[in-house]
């Protein structure tokens, strides 16, 4: 049988441990349709990483997250991508007999995952030079010992993830003390244990502020907030808390008609502050002299003062775009009708679409921050004034008054854009409709009008 000398196997060993899962996962399913004794020696060893893979995600799952930047920007513990492959290698070289129980889901195979966690903490603090990557030294909070002491709880670690579940819902009171037993265990195998095992489930949470829940749970309801505010939980509400104040900054600094604006980003932005102003609201009431209360004040204030700001500034930007003119009544009798000889100017008509889109975007973020009735009175005045400003220009052009039908019919299309971006789909239907209609009528209308003004 040919065989791969021991410098290529070794190579492809090193090729096969640097591929991502999704890419390994590629070359097993190609390896498979391959023919030949080399082939067969291919597929063999890439079988032997992924079920080694396996075996590693089994062993260490409950750290796995630590390696992996959050995806918020939230500040959080976290370490090298390419130290679990590193420290597997090591932490299993002694006993390998026993990755075989890693293959099956009882309480042996909990067992052997712990100890082969503990291996792995025995590593960092013996030999930390042969597992962390070249480059700038780690910080004391981020580096070996920190690591090996979250190798110290992987045990508890896999009992919280178990329960991290129901923790972020409403657990009973067997979850609950599960949960301070947890946090008292791991305060007891280091003066750091409760946070360091609080860092692993703060990992485990796509979104940071469901870890307020878990706070919440872990601190006794009298005094909540003074005693969280001097424990080891504190820290994790205060990054909350920071991120809530970044955020409401930003927010409340957005002008949605600058040419470099971003809504999409305004809005997510706007939508996590609201979140998070109603998870803090539920999940953890603070004293009002307290400075976290303090902070969620200021961010609900600022957002809501830029909001009511922005609501003004569409009123008077849709104005801008809606031209009128005095007509005569009877006698010195006049009143204001719209005027379709101006064509519209193209900066006027970005400002008052995107001064306009802030009031149907906020729909439901301004409820949280107090200004609903302020949004919703200047959505339903807008909504007022666009159509009756869109149905007397539609009449005049029937009747032929207009100047220049392509103008005004462009300004009537504006009105109902402007009706849909504030979110008044219906009398934005009717617009749409009406100027549609006038098409089969322009002709006529046009004669019509003719006729009345000759005789």
């Amino acid at each position: 049988m040919a065989d791969l000398s021991a410098a290529r196997r070794a190579a492809l060993a090193r090729l096969f441990a640097g591929c991502p899962d999704r890419l390994l996962v590629q070359l097993e399913t190609l390896a498979e349709t391959m023919t030949g004794d080399r082939a067969w020696i291919l597929r063999e060893m890439v079988e032997r990483e992924v079920l080694d893979r396996r075996r590693r995600a089994v062993a260490f799952g409950p750290l796995l997250p630590l390696f992996q930047p959050r995806a918020d920007g939230l500040e959080g513990l976290s370490f090298p991508s390419s130290l679990p492959a590193r420290l597997w290698r090591l932490a299993t070289q002694k006993e390998p007999e026993l990755l075989s129980q890693l293959d099956r889901d009882d309480e042996l195979s909990r067992m052997v995952a712990d100890r082969i966690c503990l291996s792995a903490a025995a590593v960092l603090r013996d030999r930390p030079e042969a597992v962390w990557p070249d480059g700038p030294a780690p910080a004391p909070e981020a580096g070996p010992e920190a690591l090996a002491d979250c190798f110290d709880l992987a045990a508890l670690a896999r009992r919280a993830v178990d329960h991290l579940e129901a923790w972020l819902g409403r657990p009973g009171p067997e979850e609950t003390a599960e949960l301070k037993l947890l946090l008292r265990q791991a305060a007891g195998m280091s003066p750091d244990g409760a946070t360091r095992l609080l860092e692993i489930l703060f990992a485990w949470l796509p979104d940071a502020r469901l870890i307020l829940r878990v706070v919440a749970h872990a601190a006794p309801a009298a005094g909540r907030e003074t005693v969280i505010s001097e424990s080891e939980l504190s820290v994790f509400v205060d990054r909350v808390v920071t991120a809530l104040t970044r955020r409401a900054g930003e927010a409340a600094a957005f002008d949605p008609a600058a040419p470099d604006a971003d809504p999409a980003r305004w809005k997510a932005d706007l939508d996590w502050c609201a979140e998070t102003l109603a998870e803090i609201d539920v999940s953890l009431p603070v004293k009002a002299e307290g400075a976290w209360a303090r902070a969620v004040r200021q961010a609900r204030v600022k957002i809501a003062l830029r909001l009511s700001e922005l609501f003004s500034a569409a009123e008077r930007a849709t104005d801008a775009v809606l031209p009128v003119e005095r007509t005569a009544l009877s006698g010195r009798m006049t009143r204001p009708t719209p005027r379709l000889d101006q064509a519209i100017e193209p900066e006027a008509s970005r400002r008052a679409r995107a001064l306009a889109a802030v009031l149907g975007q906020v729909r439901g973020p301004a409820v949280v921050f107090g200004c609903e009735a302020e949004r919703r009175h200047a959505a339903e005045g807008l909504t007022g004034r666009l159509a009756v400003w869109a149905d007397e220009a539609i009449e005049r052009l029937n009747d032929g008054l207009a100047p220049d039908e392509t103008t005004a019919r462009a300004r009537i299309a504006l009105t109902g854009e402007l009706l849909g971006l504030i979110g008044a789909r219906e009398a934005q239907r009717t617009v749409r409709r009406r100027l549609a209609s006038s098409d089969a009528f322009s002709g006529s209308g046009a004669t019509s009008g003719a006729s009345r003004r000759t005789a």
